[in-house]
């Protein structure tokens, strides 16, 4: 009996150890929580059933099982412009949370932008500052020494009534210009014309134009007539039939003489050349349309005229000019109303002279 007390002394961690073991395969057979003793009535087996409902369309997984692992694979280099997917953690993963948004590409690996050249922009003039006018583009200067010093043009003149001559002398001084003229009626019809009327002009060239300063008109029977020439106070004086009025005077604005001459100086540029001339009696504001070049055959011979012509809305009103090209753009040719628009005169050059 002390040997048995002994043994068990000298291996009672073993015996506890088979003890312990052999309580946990009991609890493993018949359960620890389940088990009760024997009422003597056999017990109905316990039976697990499932069923598989489909899952609804269009709804996520509740609970999405982990993936499996992949194949290893020979690593490929991922490319630039995208960032690497996330690791899944293993676990319940929501459908919607399997696979995040892919990251933006990185700013620094965007493909450049390259702007569009600009394209080509008309030149345009500078807006002026408030309250700072733009200055008016500056005129050419008119071109004093575009005639001769001494020049003389002689015409002949047709009308249905009568028929005669004139001559005009340009002389220049430095800055100063002088113009006479003379024209006579011919033939049987001087027995009943005045004879001859002699014309004088008198002004200054500047660099907008002629400026007159007076125009006389001389008959053989009665007073002078004349315009005189208040450019400072942009008046003019008509003195006629010893009677004195006075009209306003724009720039640019000649006598008669003096717009023979001024359109020698100055041929149009454009389309249309404006021009304001005085008589002894009225203001005429000639509006002298381009028409193109023709050629001419006149007493000076084949002349290349460039032909104006002022309209209006009377036919008898009517004014047309030829400027010779080869002849300093003198008038070669005139043809204008008279005598209150009552017949028309025409008036060809035959001589044109310059020393």
């Amino acid at each position: 009996m002390d040997r048995a007390r002994d043994l068990a002394f000298r291996y009672r961690y073993t015996l506890f150890a088979l003890a312990v073991s052999a309580v946990a395969h009991a609890a493993a057979i018949f359960g620890v929580a389940g088990w009760r003793p024997d009422t003597g009535a056999a017990e109905e087996p316990v039976r697990y059933t499932a069923d598989l409902v489909p899952q609804a369309q269009g709804a996520p997984a509740a609970v999405a099982s982990v993936p499996r692992a992949p194949r290893p694979r020979s690593p490929r280099r991922p490319l630039e412009t995208l960032a690497s997917l996330p690791s899944i953690t293993p676990g319940g993963v929501s459908a919607a949370d399997a696979l995040p948004e892919l990251a933006a590409p990185p700013p620094d690996l965007a493909p450049p932008v390259v702007a569009a050249p600009e394209a080509e922009k008309p030149e345009m003039l500078a807006a002026a500052l408030p309250g700072i006018p733009i200055p008016a583009p500056k005129a050419p200067e008119f071109p004093v020494g575009a005639l001769p010093a001494d020049l003389t043009i002689r015409y002949t003149l047709t009308s249905p009534f009568a028929d005669g001559f004139a001559e005009y002398a340009w002389r220049r001084d430095g800055d100063r210009y002088g113009i006479t003229g003379s024209a006579e009626a011919t033939g049987f019809f001087t027995l009943f014309l005045e004879g001859r009327i002699l014309q004088e002009s008198r002004g200054r060239v500047t660099s907008s134009g002629l400026r007159p300063d007076r125009f006389v008109e001389r008959k053989p029977q009665g007073p002078a007539e004349s315009l005189t020439f208040d450019w400072e106070k942009h008046a003019v004086e008509f003195n006629r039939n010893g009677e004195v009025k006075s009209g306003g005077l724009a720039d640019n604005t000649v006598d008669w003489l003096s717009m023979i001459f001024q359109l020698a100086h100055e041929p149009p540029q454009g389309t249309v050349l404006p021009m304001k001339v005085y008589t002894q009696r009225k203001l005429y504001e000639f509006e002298l349309k381009v028409l193109g070049i023709e050629t001419l055959e006149l007493p000076l011979g084949t002349v290349k005229a460039l032909h104006l012509r002022h309209e209006t809305k009377e036919a008898n009103e009517q004014v047309d000019v030829w400027l010779g090209i080869d002849h300093y753009y003198l008038p070669v040719k005139m043809r204008y109303p008279v005598a209150r628009n009552r017949f028309m005169v025409e008036q060809v050059a035959t001589d044109i002279r310059s020393r």
